[in-house]
């Protein structure tokens, strides 16, 4: 090792530390999150009939789309701009980005709105049998801008905001008051329309808390705007030139989530859609710890890349994968090879027929975050093009494989095209990868760890073959398999040099050293 790549290779370290530490910190927060949320999953999915919640979910699948399309992908940018320029003090710019953003919501909603009340309501709530579609649909319509809007003050509090502030009203404050609605409206035997109409609400609030919150923080730092007195400098060429990558990775959301459900409830109706939703979020807990390190791991990557340190890079991006891989490892097993057991245990019997969907979803999801940040990273190498093209084709992979298995197969086969794309798309994104990154001296010190994983996953799946334990022996037998992987791999993913105030707990000592 040279002098030159001696401190270079410690700086990286040093960074790669930040970031798991840091992201382990957000994680916090999202598990706290994450308690409410599928709570009130929980309490909606047994206090709604299954027509009903098959009502809900598919007007709320709509609402996500419209988010999308309502911010044209500034939203998630955001962020990027608003750190440049206020570092740069040039406020002309924030504001005129802020004001970029929130004018894209502004006018696309009248859109969305106008258009729906004008009669696109109607003709989609026509093609159910439940009567309170088109209700529904009108009012759970109006989360679309206030959930994009949502997203704009999540990037402004993400630059500018104290971690306090973000915990509680993301993490605390707007789940929590769901949850109350919920447990509300189950309580009252209340409707699917109030239930709706609570949840609009609900969001309202949080927009406001959020504007409160805006106008403390810009009064802290010092930082004034008088309409039509300052200057505004509106940044299109610079927003707009990174926002088509974004867009398209925000298509395959649509296309992938949005489209299969719309496909599915053509084909099969309400009750096809309360199974393909009810199971949706435990299969998302797969994503938990891989959307909280994202946060950190884009500047530590943009960093490491603008210093020219490739190894550092490579080094990083195999470090996170193997932590997503592991720490997802527990709840990959429990959706997929104990995924009856969960799907009865946390929904009931009626959902008993859904496990096949948690199944096909949760293997899509856990081989989409177990190979890491791909994507970023080539966004960072500038693999644009790339990108955009390898998102087209998913959508359009997707869409051919919706059609062709949804009328036969129902919400199992819309979950089996969802996770079958997902997997796909990060395995060609890998091998692009991987030309551009390269594999560095030691390979097999990138695989050893995957293969650990493949190894417990298979034990497990012979443990349910030949035992078929329930819920609680599922979790124990797995705990205790996921603790073997976590000390096989432990060398990979460095904890104690990650977290050295883990040395001071006995059990962690014992499984680790």
């Amino acid at each position: 090792m040279t002098d030159h790549e001696e401190p270079a290779r410690a700086d990286a370290a040093r960074l790669n530390k930040r970031n798991v530490r840091g992201s382990t910190l957000l994680l916090v927060g999202r598990i706290v999150s994450l308690f409410f949320t599928t709570l009130t999953q929980i309490v909606i999915v047994r206090a709604l009939s299954k027509t009903d919640y098959g009502v809900f979910a598919y007007a709320f699948t709509l609402t996500a789309a419209g988010r999308i399309v309502l911010s044209l992908g500034q939203g998630r940018l955001l962020s990027r701009f608003m750190a440049k320029y206020e570092e740069e003090k040039d406020y002309a710019r924030m504001f005129g980005a802020i004001l970029m953003a929130v004018g894209a919501i502004v006018v696309t909603a009248t859109v969305l709105l106008g258009a729906m009340a004008a009669g696109a309501a109607p003709l989609i709530g026509g093609s159910f049998d439940n009567p309170s579609m088109t209700g529904v649909l009108l009012v759970l319509m109006f989360l679309a801008p206030l959930n994009a809007l949502d997203q704009v003050f999540i990037s402004i509090f993400a630059v500018f905001s104290k971690p306090t502030a973000i915990f509680f009203r993301k993490y605390l404050l707007t789940p929590a008051l769901q949850l109350g609605v919920v447990l509300f409206i189950a309580y009252t035997d209340g409707t699917v329309r109030a239930l709706a109409v609570g949840y609009v609400l609900t969001s309202a609030l949080g927009i406001t808390v959020y504007f409160w919150l805006f106008v403390r923080v810009m009064h802290d730092r010092g930082i004034t705007f008088r309409p039509g007195k300052d200057r505004i400098i509106y940044p299109f060429r610079e927003v707009f030139s990174f926002s088509v990558p974004t867009l398209t990775t925000e298509l395959v959301y649509l296309v992938t989530n949005t489209g299969s459900v719309i496909i599915l409830g053509h084909f099969h109706g309400a009750k096809a859609l309360a199974n393909f939703r009810a199971v949706l979020p435990a299969a998302r807990l797969n994503q938990l710890v891989y959307q909280t390190f994202v946060t950190m791991f884009l500047p530590m990557t943009t960093r490491l890349h603008t210093r020219g340190d490739h190894d550092g890079v490579r080094e990083t991006y195999w470090h996170s994968s193997h932590f997503l891989a592991v720490s997802t490892f527990p709840v990959m097993v429990m959706t997929t090879v104990f995924a009856r057991d969960t799907t009865v245990t946390l929904f009931g019997h009626r959902y008993a027929n859904a496990s096949l969907v948690l199944v096909a979803l949760s293997f899509g999801y856990y081989v989409s975050i177990a190979l890491g940040f791909n994507t970023y990273v080539l966004q960072v190498y500038g693999k644009l093009k790339f990108l955009v093209y390898s998102n087209l084709g998913v959508c359009a992979a997707s869409l051919a494989l919706a059609f062709a298995l949804s009328p036969r197969y129902g919400a199992a086969g819309a979950a089996v095209a969802n996770g079958a794309v997902m997997a796909a798309q990060n395995i060609v994104n890998q091998i692009a990868l991987v030309r551009v990154l390269g594999w560095g001296p030691d390979p097999m010190r990138w695989v050893r760890p995957y293969l650990v994983v493949g190894a417990g996953f298979l034990l497990l799946v012979a443990v349910r073959l030949a035992f078929h334990p329930g819920f609680i022996a599922a979790v124990l037998v797995s705990a205790v398999v996921s603790l073997g992987v976590l000390r096989l791999t432990r060398h990979a993913l460095g904890l104690f040099a990650m977290f050295p105030e883990l040395r001071r707990i006995k059990p962690l000592h014992l499984v680790l050293a």
